[in-house]
């Protein structure tokens, strides 16, 4: 793989950018998790917890594959 090549270079840079992205998200998702717990709404803000965590595993796998682009 030539790591010069333009668009394995935007790959690399979108990788880091959603991976940053996703903690804003994370925020809404945390803030709003704990208004429907506040309500009462404990299904609610468990699903909400199963998403934050899949935002940790996907800006990891995020990370991860940028980590690659630039080592190669």
């Amino acid at each position: 793989m030539d790591k010069h090549d333009k668009d394995i270079l935007k790959l690399s840079k979108l990788c880091k950018h959603w991976a940053d992205h996703n903690d804003s998200h994370k925020e809404n998702y945390t803030k709003w998790r704990n208004i429907a717990k506040e309500k009462g709404l404990e299904s609610v803000a468990a699903k909400l917890d199963n998403a934050i965590e899949m935002l940790d595993k996907c800006k990891e796998f995020l990370l991860t594959a940028n980590k690659e682009l630039e080592m190669d």
